[in-house]
Parts: C-alpha cells; sequence; structure tokens
C-alpha cells in the first residue's frame, strides 16, 4: 500500500490512542523507560530526543540539531520506540511554531544567539565549521551556494512524524485509528493547525533565519562591523521595504537606518548592537545590512539624542506625568520630522499608564492626531492602539492574522465598560467622542472591522 500523506499521517497519530501502560499519565512509563526497555544505550539520537518535552526539557538548538534520519532508523527496532518518538515531535511541534514565527519571540531567540556571537565566536576557531550546522534551519531553510541545505524545523519535525507513522506499518495505523477515533477534537485541532501553517508576517522566518546564517558563518572581529550577507541578499531577492519592516517587527527601531539587538544597559561591560540599514543609491538598488557595535558612551548620547526628540525631557514619554494633548501632538510631530519611531510602552499594564490612557483619547478625538502617529507607531506588541488608529483613520480593516483581531478588540473592549470582562459580545463598540466599531464575520471566518465617525467629526 502506498505512503501516508504528512498531512493524514499527522492526523491519524493525533487519533492514536496511548498504549495501555501509558494511560496513566503519573505513573505510565516515559519516553526514557521505552527507551530502556529496548535497551538503547549510549548518546543515541533517539534516547537523547524522547527527554525533550516543550516546557522544561525544550531548547530549540538542541531540538535542531537532531538528526531526525538516524532518529527514525534507530526506533525502527521497536514500534512502540515509533509511536513515542511521532507523539515526542507532536509535542514540540506547536512550541517549535510558536518561537519561530512570533516576531516578539523570534527577536529574543535572535538577541540570545546574538550574545553568544559576541562573547564565544571569536575566541572559538571552529565557531564558522560547526555553527552553521547547529543554527541552520531553524526558522527557514539554510542554503550554502554549491552546497548544504538544511530543511527548516517545523517541516523536519513534520516529516518525522510521516516517517514514524509509516514506518508503523500500514496495518498499526489504521488499527490505531480505528480505536481512537473519539479521543476528542483538541488534537485534531492542534494538529490541523501546524499542518495548515500560520499567519503571522510572511518574511518573519526568512528575514529571522538569514541573519542567524550571517552569525554562524562569521566569527566577531574585534570591534568591525559584520556585513550581513545573508540579509542583504534578501533584500535583494524580495524587497528592501518588506525587509526593513520585519526586522522593525523583531528588533527594537533607534529609527529608519538603525535597529537595536543589544541593550548595553542589560548587559553591562559589551558594546551595544545594532542593525545598521544602508540604503541603496537608488530606488531600484536594494538596502544592505551590518550589524555595527557601537560604545556605551555612543550609546547614550544615541539615547539623550531620543530624549531631546521627546520634547527635551529624559526618559521615556510613557514614565512622564500630566503629558497634554498639545505635548503629545508636539511629540508626534516631532518624531514624523524625523522620520523616527515612537517606542512602544511597556506591555505590561500599559492600559493602567497616565501617558497611555491620554495619548489615546486624543487619537480617538482629534484626527489631526492619527496622521502623524500612524507615520511613527511603534512596531510589535502591544499591538491594540495602532490597529484602532488604523481602522479609526481607513473606517475598515481586515486583520492579517488572527491574533491582530484580538488585540484590537482587548483595546475596545477596554474602552467600551459594558465589554469589559466578558468572553464575547455582539460585535458592537461604542468607545466615546461619538465613534462606534463595529465586527463582522464574513466567509472563511475572517472578521471585518468598520468605524463609524461622529456626525460632526
Amino acid at each position: 500500500m502506498g505512503g501516508v500523506s504528512s498531512l493524514a499521517s499527522a492526523v491519524v497519530l493525533a487519533l492514536v490512542p496511548p498504549h495501555e501502560e501509558a494511560q496513566k499519565e503519573a505513573s505510565g512509563p516515559t519516553g526514557n523507560e521505552i527507551v530502556r526497555r529496548a535497551t538503547v544505550t549510549g548518546t543515541s539520537e533517539l534516547k537523547t530526543f524522547l527527554r525533550m518535552n516543550p516546557e522544561e526539557g525544550f531548547e530549540i538548538e538542541a531540538v535542531n540539531s537532531i538528526d531526525t534520519r538516524a532518529l527514525v532508523e534507530e526506533a525502527r527496532q521497536d514500534k512502540r520506540l515509533l509511536r513515542e518518538a511521532a507523539r515526542t515531535a507532536e509535542a514540540l511541534l506547536p512550541r517549535v511554531r510558536a518561537e519561530t514565527e512570533d516576531p516578539l519571540l523570534v527577536g529574543a531567540i535572535l538577541s540570545d544567539k546574538t550574545l553568544a556571537w559576541y562573547r564565544k565566536s571569536a575566541a572559538d576557531p571552529d565557531w564558522a565549521e560547526f555553527t552553521p550546522l547547529r543554527w541552520g534551519g531553524i526558522f527557514y531553510e539554510s542554503r550554502a551556494p554549491g552546497g548544504r541545505l538544511r530543511r527548516k524545523l517545523s517541516t523536519r519535525l513534520v516529516d518525522l512524524i510521516n516517517e514514524c507513522v509509516n514506518a508503523s506499518g500500514t496495518t498499526a495505523v489504521l488499527h490505531a485509528g480505528f480505536i481512537g477515533l473519539f479521543r476528542g477534537s483538541k488534537n485534531v485541532k492542534s494538529v490541523l493547525q501546524f499542518a495548515l501553517g500560520s499567519k503571522r508576517p510572511r518574511l518573519t522566518q526568512q528575514v529571522a533565519q538569514a541573519y542567524l546564517d550571517d552569525l554562524a558563518a562569521n566569527p566577531r572581529s574585534g570591534e568591525q562591523p559584520l556585513p550581513l550577507e545573508h540579509l542583504s541578499d534578501l533584500a535583494r531577492r524580495t524587497a528592501s521595504a518588506e525587509v526593513n519592516n520585519t526586522l522593525a517587527e523583531i528588533f527594537h527601531p533607534e529609527n529608519n537606518r538603525s535597529l537595536t539587538v543589544l541593550d548595553p544597559r542589560f548587559h553591562p561591560g559589551m558594546n551595544a548592537l545594532t542593525i545598521r540599514v544602508v540604503p541603496g543609491r537608488n530606488t531600484e538598488e536594494a538596502s544592505t545590512y551590518d550589524l555595527v557595535q557601537n560604545e556605551v558612551s555612543r550609546a547614550r548620547e544615541s539615547g539623550a539624542a531620543r530624549d531631546a526628540a521627546n520634547g527635551g525631557a529624559p526618559g521615556s514619554p510613557w514614565d512622564r506625568q500630566g503629558l497634554t494633548d498639545k505635548d503629545w501632538l508636539k511629540l508626534l510631530k516631532a518624531l514624523e520630522k524625523r522620520k523616527a519611531r515612537l517606542d512602544a510602552p511597556p506591555a505590561e499594564n500599559h492600559r493602567d499608564r497616565e501617558s497611555y490612557l491620554a495619548l489615546r483619547d486624543l487619537l480617538i478625538s482629534d484626527s489631526s492626531a492619527r496622521k502623524p502617529f500612524l507615520a511613527v507607531r511603534w512596531k510589535g506588541r502591544p499591538s491594540g492602539l495602532p490597529l484602532l488608529v488604523q481602522v479609526l483613520s481607513e473606517g475598515t480593516l481586515v486583520p492579517e492574522a488572527d491574533t491582530d483581531g484580538d488585540y484590537l478588540e482587548a483595546e475596545l473592549d477596554h474602552l467600551d465598560r459594558q465589554h469589559a470582562g466578558r468572553a464575547s459580545n455582539d460585535g458592537a463598540w461604542t468607545i466615546g467622542h461619538g465613534w462606534t466599531v463595529t465586527r463582522e464575520i464574513r466567509p472563511g471566518a475572517v472578521r471585518v472591522y468598520t468605524a463609524r465617525a461622529p456626525s460632526a467629526d
């Protein structure tokens, strides 16, 4: 009988009932116990893999370093091992997808790997030989011209599940699927989610992998800038604007030509590391990118310049008390003139800040403030306010991702107190100053938001 497709194999696996001894979560045999029963010894790929889990036992570089082909060959000796390996991969896959698709989580991983590059690469003579193998394919496939190709990690995990199911034998697959048909929809839903993919911005993974491949291939050379060749090549093949926008979601943009990767305030004793964007000499030429080290004193001067743009007051505007509408409008226009970005407010309890509430009220009530805000708005989370201003300015909004709709609705719920704390509503919000926002569900479960302006706006 022919092989089972990747999606079908994953769905069948989700229906496979646990082995009778494994149904008791607390007392049943773990993956390691199954390994011991099969007398798997030494530093085997299978033994290492079955120790992993999506929580305490998760480290993305370790998962990426597993040789999945060797693992399947090792597990063939016992069909229980094949099923256990497949279940381990199924458990890891949602975590891998989250870590490699969400721009905030991607940025955290890249900052961590940048820190490792800064501290270790200069003293490691084997850095450029072995690091590309450890880091290649974490986010997206890695290619060396005329040589090595490493497929992306989530794809390799799906293939591992498929191979384990096929290696278990057709009879075993059909029997397991029949018995476990009513295991519930939760696992099936999870499988379908990772099989069908994500709606995150399409270049997040490509940009992240290109940057990581540049670090892996080039150890640090003193204080010299590192030309980011893979990233620059991606900009030539796609579009500089898309790469720049994606970088702004992953890292903290200082302005339209500089993004902070590592801030020396949080890493004492080292330089600031920033990605420098070098625009092309004409509109048809793509931007190029360098990873640049800045001395702490220069970074502080840059911070002082930002403070000057914030109206001359020290610190972030989010920490300032008593900001008036006039203060916010002046700040937004100053940032727009400098083509700079407004720093994002702290994600935790941002709606409790007086400065945030003052800005939001200004943006709802004054149309002249919305244009400069959209020009200088921060990228990434919290994203509720930028989405709200977008729907007020454009009249309608179709979120690019389901999570964007959730963030917008959280902002609307906070404004319309009658919906606060409720799990759902009728899809209509009254947000003050005469504005109402409504939600329509169109075919394909697509959410569309419409803003209706006050008659005298």
